[in-house]
């Protein structure tokens, strides 16, 4: 079996795992945000319709995560060459402004009602902070074990981490009402849980935005690429070369390679594969094409057949 084979094989297995998680997940948060909602309504509670909205927008997230992965999944087809691996990018830009969009919307009505205070029930807020706990917890241990690299994922995982955060402070919020009917803390919770997503969502964003432009993998240096490949003796140069995420777990890179005058196809060909398989190893690189030159990159006699 070839590497690409087995490498073809085992993003597979990882989409599978991705999509079985995301969609128990989706279907946890759905029926627990319906719970969430009626209880924010009767308790009269902006933190927890404020957790609500969370769980709104980590719903939808989570929907465009799966429909993300499913069209992740398509195989190449001769319009798309790549498939559509770049979907999950996508879906975790969605996500991530979804967020951004509704975490600054809450922290505004927040600070309204801090101002202005009304009574909130102290008890359905604690109870459901605690439920709530449990399930944010549960979801961010299932979507981080699956996640990979994929930022999709990793969209979920900032969602039902800044929910879990939130229910820790749902609950702070309510103990604080119920003892010291403090009721400034239903805002200033909704607040400090709106301001701990908008800094996580927004690397998100930040990363899909980085993907998007194609800019260099951050956890990877292009200058010890370079030196790597160039390393072999045969090797006399290393131009042109590139480094991309096609995906935010599936990398790409291509470069020219000048070897020596007189090398044989065979030679050649052995070089490729032997810096193919030092890329992958060392830097996980899945995607490498290498361009074989005997004269530099516009070299006369080279242009002219000389």
């Amino acid at each position: 079996m070839t590497s690409h084979t087995w490498n073809a094989r085992e993003h597979s297995q990882t989409r599978r795992r991705q999509k079985s998680t995301t969609a128990k997940v989706l279907i946890l948060n759905f029926a627990f945000l319906i719970v969430v909602a009626g209880f924010g309504f009767y308790a009269n509670s902006l933190v927890l319709l404020a957790s609500a909205i969370h769980l709104i927008a980590d719903t939808v997230g989570l929907a465009i995560a799966y429909i993300a992965i499913l069209l992740a999944s398509k195989p190449v087809s001769l319009k798309y060459s790549f498939g559509l691996v770049r979907a999950e990018v996508i879906g975790a830009l969605v996500n991530g402004t979804i967020l951004l969009a509704t975490s600054i919307w809450i922290v505004v009505e927040a600070t309204k009602d801090f101002v202005h205070p009304h009574p909130v029930s102290s008890l359905p807020v604690i109870l459901l902070g605690i439920i709530g706990l449990l399930v944010s917890a549960t979801s961010v241990r299932a979507l981080h074990l699956s996640s990979g690299k994929s930022l999709n994922m990793r969209a979920g995982v900032v969602h039902m981490a800044g929910d879990a955060a939130g229910w820790l402070l749902t609950i702070v919020s309510g103990l604080a009402i119920w003892i010291f009917a403090f009721n400034r803390a239903d805002a200033l919770g909704s607040i400090v849980i709106s301001l701990l997503i908008v800094i996580s969502s927004w690397r998100i964003v930040a990363s899909t935005v980085s993907v998007l432009l194609e800019s260099t993998p951050g956890e990877i240096s292009l200058d010890e690429i370079r030196d790597a490949v160039a390393s072999d003796p045969n090797i006399l140069d290393v131009h042109h070369l590139h480094l991309w995420n096609l995906a935010s777990d599936t990398i790409a890179l291509s470069t020219h390679i000048l070897m020596e005058d007189g090398t044989t196809l065979h030679l050649a060909q052995i070089k490729v594969q032997e810096i193919k398989n030092m890329l992958k190893s060392s830097y996980g690189i899945d995607h490498v094409t290498i361009e074989v030159e005997c004269h530099s990159c516009g070299d006369i006699d080279h242009e002219t057949g000389k």
